[in-house]
């Protein structure tokens, strides 16, 4: 007999068998329940509750078959649903809901809706859980009509029930209906949010913003903008398309104002300022100007991107050779591959032969690396990518997704 070593097991997955192990530990506690109360009362024991034992021990022995499949179904038609039992059937549904067998939990959470002898209250547990359901499952329509109803008729589960519809609106990209339902949850609409709803209150409105951007529906714009200030008067995201707006409108010196604020309110958003920025000086025949403002950042908030784009500054004004030597020096400071990188381009130029050679390898391999590596990564799941994300693609947190720092990023 060869021996087979242990496979490694993922955490989540320890996790879900747990919560199996806890639920079948909660179907023999209902059978026992059932059994101490027969045994006290053997004599009067009624049709109906040994129909119930006779459910409850099928239906146990079902879930303790290896036939997962046909498990749920025969579990489900063997065990009836009653006030005693319905706690079991909700925990099964939740439980496949998380081991990603959405059908299943549907089919089961369905079951105890569809049964009018259990409390409303109970009726509203299971409704919930079948909207939650229709979220995992992605049918965000059936979920958003079953969390609406919550809203107007369940008090208990009413907060509860607006938290998942504004997800629901999220992924929508409904963005009115989401900033509505915020309002709601918060009792009134010029109430004050907390600090954790504020910044996801402006990102709404940033989308809308971006919405009217694209139809060249500026008056909205501006409108939009200055809602999602008001919630958030730190928004970057706000703060970068209001400088995108006043840009559009030609009022370029507006735009710089705007765009020099951002330091201040979060200096790991400086490299999305550039581009707009240094246009706004060429375009303002302001290059004191640009000099000045990319040595102070540099200065003051150093990264790569300002180094790079000063570095290319004295290229433009003075040499290659004197743009290297500032290169060089700041180098020596602070090592980065992207630095590096511009640093063998502006010496690529002026060595000839195998140096020539030799430093556009260099250069090659250094590109391909960087390309290997992400620019942007979320601190709350650790996804990474390219493009910057308001809303992480992984997690769905706002603001988490930022430049990487250090030696292959900023």
């Amino acid at each position: 007999m060869s021996f087979k070593p242990p496979t490694a097991r993922h955490p989540e997955t320890d996790l879900l068998d747990l919560a199996y192990f806890f639920f079948l530990l909660t179907a023999v506690a209902i059978g026992w329940v059932l059994g101490r109360g027969s045994s006290r009362k053997k004599p009067d024991f009624s049709e109906q509750e040994q129909s119930l034992a006779r459910s409850y021990a099928q239906g146990l022995n079902y879930l303790l078959s290896e036939h997962h499949d046909d498990t749920i179904e025969k579990f489900i038609d063997s065990l009836e649903v009653s006030p005693v039992t319905f706690d079991t059937h909700l925990a099964l549904g939740n439980l496949l809901r998380r081991r990603g067998e959405y059908d299943q939990a549907i089919r089961v959470h369905q079951n105890l809706l569809a049964r009018p002898s259990l409390s409303r209250q109970s009726q509203h547990k299971a409704q919930f859980e079948l909207a939650c359901d229709y979220i995992a499952a992605g049918w965000l329509d059936r979920a958003e009509r079953l969390l609406q109803e919550l809203v107007e008729t369940s008090q208990e589960l009413r907060a509860t029930s607006l938290e998942h519809l504004i997800e629901v609106y999220r992924d929508e990209r409904e963005w009115a209906k989401a900033i509505h339902a915020v309002n709601l949850l918060h009792g009134r609409r010029f109430k004050r949010l907390s600090a954790d709803w504020a910044p996801i209150q402006a990102h709404f409105c940033c989308e809308l913003a971006e919405e009217a951007i694209a139809s060249k529906d500026y008056l909205s714009a501006r409108k939009h903008l200055d809602a999602a200030l008001g919630y958030d008067r730190s928004s970057v995201r706000a703060s970068l398309l209001w400088a995108r707006l006043e840009y559009l409108l030609g009022k370029k010196r507006d735009a710089i104002k705007v765009l020099q604020r951002i330091p201040k309110q979060s200096p790991d958003y400086i490299p999305e300022t550039l581009e707009l920025l240094i246009t706004c000086y060429v375009e303002l025949d302001d290059g004191a100007g640009l000099d000045g403002y990319l040595e102070s950042l540099l200065k003051e908030y150093p990264s790569n991107s300002v180094l790079i784009a000063l570095t290319r500054r004295i290229q433009e004004q003075d040499s290659e050779a004197a743009a290297a030597a500032f290169m060089g020096k700041q180098l020596a400071l602070r090592p980065s591959l992207r630095g590096l990188g511009r640093f063998l381009d502006l010496y690529i130029g002026t060595a000839q032969g195998r140096s020539r050679e030799n430093l556009s390898l260099l250069k090659t391999l250094i590109d391909q690396l960087i390309a290997s590596r992400p620019h942007y990564r979320c601190s709350n799941c650790g996804f990474s990518g390219n493009q910057l994300h308001w809303l992480c693609p992984s997690c769905k947190h706002w603001d988490s997704v930022r430049s990487v720092k250090g030696i292959e990023g900023e």
